[in-house]
């Protein structure tokens, strides 16, 4: 399915959740591809509208639900400038660096931690700039 492209009121609601703007590539992106969808896996998810998971996210969504404290696990905290772009399956997902030069992309897979493990571990570059990772979709 073939979504519109995000507004402008979108993507703007987006940086305003996250503290940073998109990246020129990945608006660029979204404007020629439409609001998620398309990609691996289960391909990038809609900006606050568009392709959601399986469980009814969007990337924003997803956001605010990852900078949810979670009292069974004190230690949790999300990277403020952290966004999820992209469900990998069980619970793993591409993020987008916004806060750091190039962008790169994180994967943040929280299988192995929890409550008494730091959450550190769960976050990992998987691409050094976003350039490099959206050239391959």
């Amino acid at each position: 399915m073939k979504y519109p492209a995000p507004t402008q009121r979108e993507i703007a609601e987006v940086e305003r959740a996250v503290g940073a703007p998109l990246p020129g590539a990945l608006t660029a992106l979204y404007a020629s591809r439409g609001n998620g969808g398309f990609g691996p896996d289960y391909g990038l998810l809609g900006l606050g509208s568009g392709h959601v998971t399986d469980q009814g996210d969007t990337a924003l969504s997803l956001y605010r639900l990852f900078n949810t404290p979670d009292p069974e696990s004190p230690g949790w905290l999300w990277p403020k400038h952290l966004l999820p772009i992209l469900h990998l399956g069980c619970a793993i997902h591409y993020c987008i660096d916004l806060a750091t030069p190039g962008n790169p992309v994180v994967k943040f897979d929280p299988n192995g931690f929890g409550p008494d493990d730091t959450w550190d571990g769960a976050f990992t570059v998987a691409f050094p700039r976003l350039e490099l990772w959206l050239g391959g979709l």
